[in-house]
């Protein structure tokens, strides 16, 4: 059964921006495909490890968090301190 590759798949983005504004949102991007040595796996679900969620907000004030974009794409806004 040969199963169509999908042509994009959601990538997890953290970025501070230059007014000092963090995002963490899903993006929709497109996947290139495969050259004829390699494979393309989907990922259905992956764990975030919870060590990993100081990383992804860094220095943000979690208290002014707001959220969002679709129930698709989310986005979380927080402002980090000076």
């Amino acid at each position: 059964m040969n199963t169509p590759l999908p042509r994009t798949g959601l990538q997890l983005r953290s970025k501070i921006d230059r007014n000092g504004q963090l995002e963490l949102s899903l993006v929709s991007v497109d996947v290139p495909a495969p050259a004829s040595d390699e494979i393309l796996i989907q990922i259905q679900a992956a764990p975030i490890n919870p060590s990993d969620i100081g990383l992804l907000f860094g220095a943000a004030d979690l208290r002014a968090l707001t959220a969002s974009g679709t129930a698709a794409l989310p986005v979380v806004t927080a402002p980090v301190p000076a």
